[in-house]
């Protein structure tokens, strides 16, 4: 009787392991298509930083 319940048990397992394999093979997607999101880039600034050094001079902590 232990042979039995195991081998039902084994083809319960086995069934439900093909069925769901087999569920995801059909590809009947109805959601409608997505959006794609708009990128904002920041215009590019062709100039490079000044390079001025009469600015803050106590930048570094020193004493004046």
């Amino acid at each position: 009787m232990k042979e039995l319940k195991t081998a039902l048990m084994l083809a319960v397992l086995v069934a439900g392991l093909a069925t769901g394999a087999f569920a995801q093979k059909g590809n009947n997607d109805n959601r409608p298509p997505k959006e794609r999101p708009k990128v904002v880039e920041k215009p590019k600034n062709n100039s490079p930083p000044g390079n001025s050094n009469q600015g803050n001079s106590n930048r570094h902590g020193k004493p004046e």
